[in-house]
């Protein structure tokens, strides 16, 4: 036997229908802009992750060149190749590259 719904009971369910959905559109409205706020710092979380690896290899490489300027040798060497500083009475003789 099948039951009649009532004009009551469809205003009843209408009502619930209607209360439900606003609250899940409000809810939406509320959470989206978090949600972007969120996407956001993760995309900049890795950028900075990323940053932070490529400043700690620089780091490695600035103390091992530090650690090698510590050697008399190596930074006279440096200092002839780089700035061409000379010991008295010394010649700097330069061979350019002549493969044209």
């Amino acid at each position: 036997m099948q039951r009649k719904v009532t004009k009551k009971e469809k205003r009843r369910l209408m009502l619930f229908v209607i209360f439900f959905a606003f609250i899940i559109i409000t809810t939406c409205i509320n959470i989206f802009p978090d949600w972007l706020k969120i996407m956001a710092n993760n995309k900049e979380i890795a950028l900075l992750e990323d940053n932070y690896e490529e400043l700690l290899s620089t780091e490695e490489s600035l103390k091992a060149e530090v650690e090698k300027l510590k050697n008399p040798e190596y930074l006279e060497r440096y200092a002839k190749e780089q700035f061409l500083y000379t010991k008295p009475n010394e010649i700097i003789i330069r061979k350019t590259n002549t493969n044209e």
